[in-house]
């Protein structure tokens, strides 16, 4: 448990060295106003707060830095808002009243004014398909030889595929296929669909000609993962190399690599409001020095997405914390439109 002092401390050191990247010492600690203490009773605490984990001593300086308990605590705690970002907002609902419209242009300026804003890496997450039912299969002949695949869910997504009809094949065989696959996955989750498929094909029970099915079937397949992919977008992936916690080449070309693997998707945090998540939640490399801060925006119960801002441990979070927050609830109201 931390004394009143041992906070106040706490949150001048990692606030300071958000601030300025380099290890606090007492000295600069007495220079703050709202820390009227002796040297001596700020090196006693200091020496605590590092006891308990909270600090690190750095090799370099005799001043103490975060460590990732102490940012933890510090987010979990001692953080407040930083009133002046509400100066901020009219350049947000700009954005959306711009672009009230066309949603993913929306997002996309929005996550990358975000970018702007915080000097971080943005990204958001838009809503997926995966978890609505199948409401309708059909097909629309463009020619003798070409055709598109309709799949149409209960919450009005559209997926198409393009497909190429065989030589000879009659539209009327096809037509009795795409009606054999609406009567089998009508009803049914589109996550579910692409393993409904392939377990009924390995059972033979979609058979209506031989030499075509399996190209239909890869082809259906292809749509219903599509349609489970969630929406990505990617802003400011260089903002962070900025930062001194990504100088070394390694980490910088790791980082990139993950972006562009779309590991991080899966580990932004929950549906259930702000998550801030560190190196050790994350696991992945060169996430050591790193925190994901997220807020879900919720459009209904079965369609809800993601914004976050990914940065260093030592990330303004009185800054980005509302400005995430407030980009989320407008992307909400926005899909409700």
């Amino acid at each position: 448990m931390l004394t009143s002092r041992q906070k106040l401390i706490l949150k001048a050191i990692i606030e300071a060295y958000v601030r300025d990247a380099q290890p606090v010492g007492s000295k600069a600690l007495t220079q703050m106003p709202y820390l009227r203490f002796s040297s001596a009773t700020l090196r006693y605490d200091m020496a605590q707060l590092e006891e308990l984990g909270y600090l690190e001593k750095t090799h370099t300086s005799s001043g103490r830095v975060p460590s990732e308990k102490g940012y933890r605590y510090y987010v979990e705690h001692l953080v407040t808002r930083d009133e002046d970002v509400v100066d901020s907002f009219p350049l947000i609902d700009e954005v959306f009243l711009k672009h009230s419209m066309a949603k993913e242009q929306a997002i996309q300026e929005a996550i990358a004014l975000l970018s702007d804003l915080t000097n971080y890496t943005t990204l958001a997450i838009g809503p997926s398909a995966s978890q609505s039912t199948i409401q309708k299969i059909d097909f629309i002949p463009f020619s003798e030889s070409e055709a598109v695949i309709l799949i149409v869910t209960n919450q009005g997504h559209v997926q198409h595929q393009n497909i190429t009809i065989p030589e000879g094949m009659k539209i009327n065989d096809l037509k009795e296929v795409i009606k054999t696959l609406d009567d089998l996955l009508r009803g049914r989750f589109i996550e579910d669909a692409s393993e409904i498929l392939k377990a009924s094909f390995a059972k033979n029970e979609i058979k209506s000609f031989m030499d075509y099915q399996t190209q239909l079937i890869q082809s259906f397949i292809h749509a219903f993962q599509k349609f489970a992919e969630e929406n990505f977008y990617l802003s400011g992936v260089t903002n962070v190399f900025d930062q001194p916690e990504f100088h070394n080449v390694r980490h910088i070309k790791n980082f990139v690599e993950m972006l562009d693997r779309r590991e991080l998707v899966k580990l932004i945090g929950d549906h259930e409001g702000l998550s801030i998540r560190f190196g050790s939640d994350l696991k992945l490399i060169p996430m050591e020095n790193c925190t994901v801060i997220s807020v879900p925006y919720r459009i209904s119960e079965q369609e809800h997405g993601t914004i976050a801002v990914l940065g260093p441990t030592r990330m303004e979070y009185s800054k980005v914390i509302p400005l995430v927050e407030y980009i989320a609830s407008n992307l909400g109201k926005l899909y409700k439109k």
